[in-house]
């Protein structure tokens, strides 16, 4: 929901696609395709959406890959919107996220700057086998507002990241997530997104360590945590399971809506891949298929949160 002009505005990737020689149609690498960050608008009166469209991003190299993923957005007061994405060169090359400022008059979404240019920081003891892609850059970033400050979380195929920022635009260090003991928080080739409240902000996560071995890269179950916004860490003792696991996946694209002031909506639906293959209705997990929407109910004075 975009406030200032009124309208219910979606944005994502473009993915491109190809048949092969047996006919199928296959997803194109994104080393070989380019993406840009596609659009569309609601239109209540016709109660469909219109045809989308693609932000047009600056002439350069370095946006051959461009593009937004699932990500969380900030709107600004005045209308402008703040738009997390990530973006490399042609070929096998890191990714780099940043925030992109956008104007939107109701119809079109246009590029106006982005900030900083953020990369995985260098992690002592850490190897990495590529010299570029997707295990050292940070991509499929999200980005919220707490009390005046922005926060920015990035993955990459080894680990998850967190940056904080001012005005959304220029960030400090890239960090590691970690639990407040100083653990890995374990959330590993997989989206994190924000549940953010007056009273805190939290993290939604999959991570390792949660008996889920069996669950295609550790995406279930959802949990939930409490972020200290100043430490930048995960709280362990508030984490909670937000959807359970019964075999499939749950979370990388799931989604956040913040309903009103006392409840905001975490949604998601299992994802039918195991580690050998498709998983089918009947399976020895218990997974269907199934469409899931927690409840996150606010409740005062004790400022704690309660899921259904």
């Amino acid at each position: 929901w975009h406030a200032k002009t009124g309208k219910l505005l979606s944005t994502g990737p473009t993915v491109r696609y190809k048949r092969n020689a047996a006919g199928a149609e296959v997803k194109i690498s994104q080393n070989e395709a380019s993406s840009r960050t596609a659009y569309s608008v609601y239109d209540p009166q016709q109660r469909t959406w219109t045809a989308w469209d693609t932000i047009v991003m600056p002439d350069d190299p370095k946006f051959f890959y461009a593009t937004v993923g699932a990500s969380q957005r900030v709107d600004l007061p005045n209308g402008e919107i703040l738009l997390p994405f990530h973006f490399k060169t042609a070929g096998e090359s890191p990714y780099h996220t940043a925030v992109m400022r956008c104007s939107f008059d109701g119809r079109t979404l246009k590029y106006i700057e982005h900030g900083d240019e953020l990369s995985r920081p260098t992690e002592p003891g850490v190897e990495y086998k590529l010299p570029g892609g997707r295990q050292t850059g940070v991509f499929e970033p999200s980005l919220t507002r707490y009390r005046g400050r922005y926060f920015l979380t990035m993955r990459n195929d080894r680990t998850a990241y967190v940056a904080a920022s001012d005005d959304g635009l220029h960030f400090g260090p890239v960090q590691r997530w970690r639990f407040d003991d100083g653990s890995d928080l374990g959330s590993a080739n997989t989206q994190q997104h924000w549940v953010t409240h007056s009273e805190g902000v939290l993290l939604s996560y999959t991570r390792k360590g949660a008996n889920n071995d069996h669950v295609f890269r550790h995406r279930a179950p959802l949990f939930i945590a409490q972020v200290d916004p100043e430490k930048l860490h995960v709280i362990r003792s508030t984490e909670q399971i937000l959807i359970p696991e019964r075999g499939a996946g749950l979370g990388n694209a799931f989604g956040v809506t913040e309903v009103n002031a006392n409840e905001t909506w975490v949604t998601t639906a299992e994802w039918m891949q195991g580690p050998k293959g498709i998983l089918k209705p009947g399976n020895q997990y218990g997974s269907d298929n199934s469409i899931y929407a927690a409840r996150i109910l606010w409740k005062k004075p004790n400022r704690e949160w309660d899921t259904r």
